[in-house]
């Protein structure tokens, strides 16, 4: 389930983290960089096909007979470790402004 859901939000599912981070760039680059922004939209797409790959290979591969009767091989406290981390992937997709305040605020002290 953890590899599925950081799998989606890698590949920039909307509601994800990932989905911001990539409309963003691209939005930004896109009036400036029209062209070059145009080609490494294939770089997107080839990156969601590794992705889906792995998936495929990773959950729906040949059957490893040393696993046969195993249910969950995650304890409740990795659980509790990766929990938060999970709703601050699902919280920065759905409401990114906290966070983009603040990356802009630094970006504007550099610049």
């Amino acid at each position: 389930m953890i590899l599925l859901f950081t799998s989606m939000a890698s590949l920039g599912l909307p509601g994800l983290n990932g989905f911001v981070s990539e409309f963003m760039v691209v939005r930004g680059a896109f009036p400036v960089f029209s062209v070059l922004t145009a080609i490494s939209m294939v770089g997107l797409l080839m990156t969601g096909a590794y992705i889906l790959y792995g998936i495929y290979k990773t959950i729906y591969g040949p059957l490893n007979t040393k696993w046969v009767g195993h249910t969950s091989d995650i304890s409740v406290r990795e659980v509790i470790a990766w929990a938060p981390l999970g709703i601050l992937m699902l919280v920065l997709g759905l409401a990114p402004n906290w966070m983009v305040s603040v990356i802009n605020a630094a970006v504007a002290r550099l610049f």
